[in-house]
């Protein structure tokens, strides 16, 4: 269960929302059912539709049961990213906080407000 874990918070980690947005309002991706609430149909909310799908792949492609799940869900806030699955009555975990990350068109255009304002 902690691979599992592991390969749902490194899943396009690279193309993650919350590596450029501070998410100002908590979400909840319930992985079992996928539905998110609140359910604000945006980059978030499409990221993490794909991972809800992903997720009940890998429990198929397993030959692992839904049934077996009393819980499996994802917990968003901030730029922070927390797994919470229990499996057969165990409880597993897992979370990321992402540091944001600039586009080079942003980095470059932050550097010619810094020339153009004298600061560099």
């Amino acid at each position: 269960m902690n691979g599992i874990i592991y390969d749902l918070g490194d899943l396009q980690s690279y193309n993650n929302p919350l590596g450029y947005i501070w998410l100002k309002k908590k979400r909840e991706i319930n992985l079992l059912t996928g539905k998110i609430a609140p359910s604000d149909k945006d980059s978030v909310y499409e990221f993490y539709i794909q991972k809800a799908k992903w997720f009940k792949e890998r429990i198929k492609k397993l030959n692992g049961n839904l049934k077996d799940f009393q819980k499996a869900k994802i917990i968003v806030f901030g730029a922070k990213e927390k797994i919470e699955i229990s499996y057969k009555n165990k409880e597993f975990s897992g979370e990321t906080v992402y540091k944001k990350q600039e586009s080079g068109f942003m980095k470059e255009m932050r550097r010619q407000r810094r020339e153009n304002a004298g600061l560099d």
